[in-house]
């Protein structure tokens, strides 16, 4: 994240009242944009990602998990249909490496173009319990859609685009535009009374909200049910890449380990092992410490979560979040 204009992010304490008593505003300059074109660009994301997305009409979504071919998370992207185009919204600077892992899976028979337009594209996302309320008063005409759904706008003589996103401080949307507009997108929303936050502030959020990031709760080492993205899968759909594995899984219905949001009684910090009964059980993938409290999220084996067996992490006290 980086700072925009000359705004100042609001001090750690205010972005926490303002982000659960109307919203905030939050620049995301390090997720990627991939834009697929071609007749068969939505089939080539089916066949590679966790999610139905083939029959996908202009201004739907969804989240899908790319996954290797054991199951493990390479990404979690969202994916966004046009009547010309499909695109994929990125984890933090991750859209170079997943192009290429596109492009290596594009055969012969496809018919799939690829660019990678992050360097032209503008992502903000706005969060808090009045998020809808405050876009709409920036001139959104529509704000009341579904999750991972999209709608273009023009607002300002400015064309815009707004994305239903999973919920931080009860809501979430991401507001894109093309990059030479990002100025302008800015002062549009700040104008209607959503403040900036830093990524210290944005992080905080998310974690207290339990939601997983790319290169923290998102890696090679965890499989899409252990991170708990069961929306994100399809168990009724054609093959694959890694489901042999995760299918198995969900049909074993036994998990090693489970992505649990925690509340440590002191600050902790991420990569700490997590104890139980003397042995290690887990580890902090994510913690941070604010105006709410130490947060932090972790993997945990579902054996000892079963049994409630008390937690640790370097000696501080963790308690399990449901």
């Amino acid at each position: 994240m980086t700072k925009l204009m000359t705004l100042e992010p609001l001090p750690a304490a205010e972005a926490y009242a303002a982000a659960h008593e109307r919203a905030v505003l939050a620049g995301h300059a390090a997720r990627g944009m991939l834009r697929l074109t071609g007749s068969t660009r939505l089939d080539l994301i089916n066949r590679m990602s966790t999610q139905g997305v083939s029959r996908l009409e202009s201004g739907e979504g969804a989240a899908t998990v790319l996954t290797t071919d054991i199951g493990r998370i390479i990404d979690r992207p969202i994916l966004y249909a046009a009547s010309d185009a499909a695109y994929l919204l990125t984890g933090d600077g991750h859209a170079g490496a997943l192009a290429r892992y596109f492009m290596r899976n594009i055969f012969f028979n496809d018919d799939v173009q690829l660019q990678d337009i992050s360097a032209e594209t503008a992502v903000f996302g706005v969060y808090g319990p009045r998020a809808a309320e405050l876009l709409a008063a920036a001139g959104f005409p529509e704000v009341d859609i579904p999750l991972h759904h999209w709608r273009q706008a023009e607002v300002g003589g400015v064309r815009v685009y707004i994305h239903r996103t999973d919920p931080i401080a009860g809501d979430g949307y991401f507001v894109m535009t093309g990059a030479p507009d990002r100025e302008a997108v800015l002062g549009m929303l700040t104008a209607v009374g959503l403040p900036l936050v830093d990524e210290a502030a944005y992080d905080y959020l998310r974690i207290e909200a339990g939601q997983p990031r790319f290169g923290r709760e998102l890696t090679l080492d965890y499989i899409p049910l252990e991170a708990g993205l069961w929306d994100d899968v399809s168990f009724s759909k054609g093959c694959y890449v890694g489901q042999e594995i995760i299918a198995r899984m969900e049909s074993r219905g036994k998990l090693a380990k489970r992505l649990v949001r925690l509340r440590p009684g002191a600050p902790v910090d991420a990569g700490v092992e997590i104890s139980a009964g003397g042995r290690g059980v887990g580890s902090i993938t994510s913690a941070a410490d604010g105006s709410g409290g130490p947060v932090a999220l972790g993997y945990v084996k579902t054996g000892v979560l079963a049994g409630g067996e008390p937690l640790s992490a370097a000696g501080v006290v963790l308690t399990v979040v449901e």
